[in-house]
């Protein structure tokens, strides 16, 4: 890992822990460094916690990872770093949406006359991803809010955690530390909103509107966002970057078709969610 990036997550859990977030400390070296070199590669000792995970295990527990995510989020901004250009995820949206709908394009067509289940499954609901890829670029495109946001100062930016699974949440006696921060950046909380939701829909096994109207409340009561941050939030959300990474990584290859299917299915609904969220606040 580059210093400059080391220092960038350091100085990040520095800033939030300043506002009161839970994150476990690092061991200073003697002489008071936060890290060592060693064979040209840097180590941090970080405090450990022998707490169990938080469990997305009812929607009452999944209000309450929105409300720890909407005070982390409030809570970072205001941070700043000589190294935060480099972090900044608002520069990639525009060419990630582009790329991103030409590799759903580009694999429909690899794959259309395939006739393995696996393939004709994923290729029948690739078209209304497709469409929905474009309905979300289109209105991220003429997104005022969207075009203020990438040229603000970074101080008004959110970081984004990158990997907010309940794995790097652990619980004990109401408090909840968060752990593993390598991905810490600069962007919109509909990163993190949207993993949450990514796996607790893959616990449920089924797109679940309540389920994210317990997230999003919650969230919201920590962090309220305006009707244009909103608008931007279900742009994001709308958009299928979940469907991508599940082609790109080859996820399916894991899969039977049943358990395919079940993915396309919910990953739709989901997004048709998303898309009437968007119509609403139009």
């Amino acid at each position: 890992m580059p210093k400059e990036r080391q220092h960038f997550i350091l100085n990040a859990e520095a800033h939030l822990r300043k506002q009161g977030i839970l994150i476990p400390g690092i061991q200073r070296t003697k002489n008071s460094k936060r890290y060592i070199i060693w064979k040209d590669n840097l180590f941090v000792l970080h405090q450990w916690l022998s707490w169990p995970k938080l469990a997305y295990n009812s929607p009452g527990k999944l209000e309450q990872v929105g409300a720890l995510l909407g005070q982390f989020h409030k809570s970072s901004l205001g941070f700043t770093s000589k190294h935060g250009e480099l972090y900044n995820g608002a520069k990639k949206w525009s060419e990630e949406y582009k790329t991103d709908l030409a590799a759903l394009e580009k694999w429909e067509q690899r794959h259309a006359d395939k006739q393995k289940p696996h393939f004709s499954t994923i290729v029948e609901y690739l078209p209304y991803f497709r469409q929905a890829g474009q309905t979300a670029r289109k209105q991220l495109n003429t997104s005022a809010y969207f075009a203020k946001w990438k040229k603000a100062p970074l101080s008004k930016h959110f970081l984004c955690h990158g990997d907010f699974n309940n794995g790097n949440l652990l619980v004990r006696n109401k408090r909840i530390a968060i752990i593993d921060w390598e991905d810490v950046r600069y962007d919109f909380p509909s990163k993190d909103i949207s993993r949450v939701l990514s796996l607790a829909m893959r616990k449920e096994g089924a797109w679940n509107k309540q389920l994210f109207a317990y997230l999003l409340r919650g969230y919201l009561r920590e962090n309220p966002l305006s009707a244009e941050q909103l608008h931007l939030l279900f742009v994001d959300l709308a958009f299928p970057h979940i469907m991508e990474r599940f082609l790109r990584m080859k996820q399916y290859e894991q899969m039977d078709a049943a358990h395919i299917q079940q993915f396309c299915t919910r990953e739709s609904l989901k997004t048709a969610y998303m898309l009437d969220e968007l119509k609403a606040l139009a």
